[in-house]
Protein backbone atom coordinates (compact mmCIF):
# COMPACT_ATOMS: atom_id res chain seq x y z
CA UNK A 1 0.00 0.00 0.00
CA UNK A 2 0.97 3.47 -0.57
CA UNK A 3 0.45 6.43 1.52
CA UNK A 4 0.23 9.41 -1.22
CA UNK A 5 0.14 13.17 0.52
CA UNK A 6 -0.24 15.85 -1.71
CA UNK A 7 -2.26 19.08 -2.35
CA UNK A 8 -5.02 18.73 -4.39
CA UNK A 9 -8.20 21.62 -5.90
CA UNK A 10 -11.48 20.16 -4.33
CA UNK A 11 -14.67 22.79 -4.25
CA UNK A 12 -12.70 25.44 -5.32
CA UNK A 13 -10.25 25.21 -2.01
CA UNK A 14 -6.46 24.04 -2.24
CA UNK A 15 -7.11 20.74 0.08
CA UNK A 16 -4.44 19.00 1.90
CA UNK A 17 -4.83 14.50 1.08
CA UNK A 18 -3.88 11.47 2.26
CA UNK A 19 -4.60 8.92 -0.30
CA UNK A 20 -4.17 5.33 0.55
CA UNK A 21 -3.88 3.52 -2.44
CA UNK A 22 -4.61 -0.17 -2.63
CA UNK A 23 -5.01 -0.11 -6.03
CA UNK A 24 -8.52 -1.36 -5.90
CA UNK A 25 -11.42 0.57 -7.34
CA UNK A 26 -13.16 0.84 -3.51
CA UNK A 27 -12.63 3.69 -1.38
CA UNK A 28 -13.05 4.81 2.09
CA UNK A 29 -13.29 9.17 2.67
CA UNK A 30 -12.75 10.15 6.33
CA UNK A 31 -14.42 13.16 7.10
CA UNK A 32 -12.74 14.93 10.59
CA UNK A 33 -14.37 17.39 13.26
CA UNK A 34 -14.98 20.52 14.04
CA UNK A 35 -10.76 21.95 15.06
CA UNK A 36 -9.48 18.28 13.81
CA UNK A 37 -7.51 16.96 11.26
CA UNK A 38 -7.39 14.38 8.72
CA UNK A 39 -5.56 12.09 11.56
CA UNK A 40 -8.60 11.86 13.86
CA UNK A 41 -8.34 11.99 17.07
CA UNK A 42 -5.54 10.16 18.59
CA UNK A 43 -4.42 9.25 15.12
CA UNK A 44 -7.67 7.06 14.67
CA UNK A 45 -8.17 7.75 11.21
CA UNK A 46 -4.24 6.75 10.67
CA UNK A 47 -4.96 3.62 12.24
CA UNK A 48 -7.99 2.39 10.91
CA UNK A 49 -7.39 3.16 7.11
CA UNK A 50 -4.29 1.34 7.41
CA UNK A 51 -6.68 -1.41 8.33
CA UNK A 52 -8.94 -1.26 5.63
CA UNK A 53 -6.00 -1.37 3.58
CA UNK A 54 -5.41 -4.74 5.20
CA UNK A 55 -8.64 -5.29 3.44
CA UNK A 56 -7.38 -4.15 0.32
CA UNK A 57 -9.91 -0.98 1.09
CA UNK A 58 -8.16 2.41 -0.13
CA UNK A 59 -9.28 5.75 1.60
CA UNK A 60 -8.74 9.34 1.37
CA UNK A 61 -8.12 11.51 4.64
CA UNK A 62 -8.14 15.24 4.22
CA UNK A 63 -8.16 18.40 5.70
CA UNK A 64 -11.08 20.44 5.18
CA UNK A 65 -10.80 24.22 4.42
CA UNK A 66 -9.16 26.59 7.13
CA UNK A 67 -7.89 23.14 9.14
CA UNK A 68 -4.62 21.38 9.48
CA UNK A 69 -2.84 21.62 6.47
CA UNK A 70 -5.15 23.17 4.03
CA UNK A 71 -5.33 26.54 2.94
CA UNK A 72 -7.60 29.01 4.51
CA UNK A 73 -8.50 30.68 7.97
CA UNK A 74 -10.64 28.33 10.57
CA UNK A 75 -12.45 31.89 11.13
CA UNK A 76 -13.71 30.96 7.81
CA UNK A 77 -15.37 27.30 8.17
CA UNK A 78 -18.38 26.58 7.23
CA UNK A 79 -20.50 23.33 7.57
CA UNK A 80 -22.03 23.99 4.54
CA UNK A 81 -19.05 24.27 2.93
CA UNK A 82 -17.87 21.41 4.74
CA UNK A 83 -20.70 18.90 3.37
CA UNK A 84 -20.14 20.81 -0.51
CA UNK A 85 -16.50 19.50 -0.26
CA UNK A 86 -17.48 16.02 0.83
CA UNK A 87 -20.16 15.97 -2.11
CA UNK A 88 -17.45 17.01 -5.02
CA UNK A 89 -15.13 14.69 -3.63
CA UNK A 90 -17.38 11.84 -3.40
CA UNK A 91 -18.20 12.70 -6.94
CA UNK A 92 -14.54 12.51 -8.04
CA UNK A 93 -14.33 9.24 -7.08
CA UNK A 94 -17.42 8.20 -8.36
CA UNK A 95 -16.61 9.09 -11.78
CA UNK A 96 -13.25 7.08 -11.47
CA UNK A 97 -15.69 4.43 -11.02
CA UNK A 98 -14.94 3.82 -7.69
CA UNK A 99 -16.83 2.01 -4.87
CA UNK A 100 -17.51 4.78 -2.11
CA UNK A 101 -18.03 5.01 1.23
CA UNK A 102 -17.84 7.71 4.23
CA UNK A 103 -16.34 7.93 7.46
CA UNK A 104 -16.87 10.84 9.75
CA UNK A 105 -16.28 11.71 13.49
CA UNK A 106 -18.21 14.19 15.72
CA UNK A 107 -18.83 17.10 13.37
CA UNK A 108 -17.47 15.02 10.54
CA UNK A 109 -19.93 12.31 11.33
CA UNK A 110 -23.08 14.96 11.09
CA UNK A 111 -21.58 15.92 7.35
CA UNK A 112 -21.26 12.48 6.23
CA UNK A 113 -24.89 12.47 7.23
CA UNK A 114 -25.79 14.81 5.32
CA UNK A 115 -24.21 14.12 2.20
CA UNK A 116 -25.26 10.33 2.60
CA UNK A 117 -29.21 11.37 2.27
CA UNK A 118 -28.00 13.35 -0.97
CA UNK A 119 -25.43 10.64 -2.53
CA UNK A 120 -27.80 7.31 -2.89
CA UNK A 121 -25.03 5.48 -4.53
CA UNK A 122 -22.70 5.32 -1.63
CA UNK A 123 -22.11 1.57 0.23
CA UNK A 124 -21.43 2.29 4.09
CA UNK A 125 -21.27 5.29 5.97
CA UNK A 126 -19.96 4.79 9.42
CA UNK A 127 -20.26 8.32 11.70
CA UNK A 128 -18.67 8.30 15.26
CA UNK A 129 -20.13 10.35 17.26
CA UNK A 130 -22.04 12.70 15.42
CA UNK A 131 -23.72 15.46 17.28
CA UNK A 132 -26.98 16.73 15.37
CA UNK A 133 -27.61 19.84 17.30
CA UNK A 134 -31.43 19.70 17.69
CA UNK A 135 -32.13 22.54 20.54
CA UNK A 136 -32.34 25.79 19.89
CA UNK A 137 -29.49 28.02 18.83
CA UNK A 138 -28.67 31.52 20.57
CA UNK A 139 -25.87 33.00 18.36
CA UNK A 140 -23.54 35.15 20.57
CA UNK A 141 -23.48 39.12 20.12
CA UNK A 142 -20.12 39.14 18.64
CA UNK A 143 -20.83 36.68 16.26
CA UNK A 144 -17.92 34.50 16.92
CA UNK A 145 -17.63 31.38 18.89
CA UNK A 146 -14.17 30.68 20.72
CA UNK A 147 -12.88 27.01 21.97
CA UNK A 148 -9.64 25.85 22.88
CA UNK A 149 -7.79 29.08 21.63
CA UNK A 150 -9.87 28.74 18.19
CA UNK A 151 -12.51 31.11 17.24
CA UNK A 152 -14.95 30.31 14.27
CA UNK A 153 -17.67 32.54 13.21
CA UNK A 154 -20.97 31.43 14.71
CA UNK A 155 -22.70 31.14 11.20
CA UNK A 156 -21.14 27.51 11.18
CA UNK A 157 -23.12 26.74 13.87
CA UNK A 158 -26.30 27.79 12.90
CA UNK A 159 -25.57 26.29 9.12
CA UNK A 160 -25.63 22.80 11.30
CA UNK A 161 -28.60 23.32 12.83
CA UNK A 162 -30.39 24.68 9.43
CA UNK A 163 -29.11 20.92 8.43
CA UNK A 164 -31.45 19.27 10.94
CA UNK A 165 -29.06 16.34 11.14
CA UNK A 166 -31.59 13.71 12.75
CA UNK A 167 -34.42 14.56 9.28
CA UNK A 168 -31.34 13.63 7.04
CA UNK A 169 -30.30 10.55 8.52
CA UNK A 170 -33.71 9.38 8.51
CA UNK A 171 -33.57 9.66 4.37
CA UNK A 172 -30.68 7.30 4.31
CA UNK A 173 -30.86 4.19 2.33
CA UNK A 174 -27.42 3.47 2.61
CA UNK A 175 -26.10 0.80 5.72
CA UNK A 176 -25.03 3.66 8.09
CA UNK A 177 -23.15 2.35 11.55
CA UNK A 178 -23.40 4.91 14.20
CA UNK A 179 -21.16 5.06 17.53
CA UNK A 180 -22.32 6.99 20.64
CA UNK A 181 -21.00 7.23 23.60
CA UNK A 182 -23.00 8.25 27.31
CA UNK A 183 -20.44 9.82 29.09
CA UNK A 184 -19.83 11.87 26.11
CA UNK A 185 -18.76 15.69 26.79
CA UNK A 186 -20.36 17.22 24.14
CA UNK A 187 -22.90 15.45 23.01
CA UNK A 188 -25.87 15.37 25.03
CA UNK A 189 -28.46 12.90 25.73
CA UNK A 190 -31.22 14.62 23.97
CA UNK A 191 -29.24 14.84 20.95
CA UNK A 192 -28.13 10.88 21.32
CA UNK A 193 -31.79 10.38 21.29
CA UNK A 194 -32.59 12.13 18.23
CA UNK A 195 -29.57 9.90 16.47
CA UNK A 196 -31.80 6.74 17.79
CA UNK A 197 -35.06 7.73 17.06
CA UNK A 198 -34.21 8.53 13.96
CA UNK A 199 -32.18 5.89 12.78
CA UNK A 200 -33.76 3.23 10.57
CA UNK A 201 -33.83 -0.62 10.27
CA UNK A 202 -31.05 -0.49 8.22
CA UNK A 203 -29.01 1.59 10.63
CA UNK A 204 -26.99 0.06 13.03
CA UNK A 205 -26.37 2.33 16.34
CA UNK A 206 -23.92 1.09 19.02
CA UNK A 207 -24.31 2.93 22.33
CA UNK A 208 -20.97 2.76 24.57
CA UNK A 209 -21.48 2.71 27.98
CA UNK A 210 -18.99 5.27 29.99
CA UNK A 211 -16.63 6.64 26.66
CA UNK A 212 -16.18 9.84 26.45
CA UNK A 213 -16.59 11.66 23.05
CA UNK A 214 -13.02 10.70 21.53
CA UNK A 215 -10.76 9.82 24.47
CA UNK A 216 -10.71 6.56 24.39
CA UNK A 217 -8.39 3.93 25.83
CA UNK A 218 -6.52 1.67 23.54
CA UNK A 219 -9.09 -1.22 24.11
CA UNK A 220 -12.16 0.82 23.81
CA UNK A 221 -10.51 2.75 20.23
CA UNK A 222 -9.97 -1.05 19.37
CA UNK A 223 -12.96 -2.25 19.36
CA UNK A 224 -14.85 0.48 17.81
CA UNK A 225 -12.36 0.22 14.86
CA UNK A 226 -12.47 -3.06 14.76
CA UNK A 227 -16.25 -3.17 14.24
CA UNK A 228 -16.14 0.03 12.27
CA UNK A 229 -13.87 -1.77 9.61
CA UNK A 230 -16.07 -4.84 9.89
CA UNK A 231 -19.23 -3.08 8.82
CA UNK A 232 -17.15 -1.55 5.23
CA UNK A 233 -15.74 -4.76 4.55
CA UNK A 234 -19.27 -6.41 4.90
CA UNK A 235 -20.69 -3.37 2.84
CA UNK A 236 -18.75 -2.64 0.25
Amino acid sequence: MKEITQDQNFNGHRISTVFHNTGNKNIVIFCHGYRGTNIGPNRFFVKTARQLAKQSISSLRFDQYGSGNSEGDFFDSSFTDWVETIKVIVQNYLKQGYKVSLFGQSMGGAAVIAVGAEILNLFAIVAWVPDPNVEDFIPPENGVIEENGQIVQARFWQEVHDVKITEKLALIKTPVYIVQCTNDEYVDEQNRNAIVKNAQPHHKVDIFEGYLHSQWTYEQSKEIIDRSVNFIVNNM
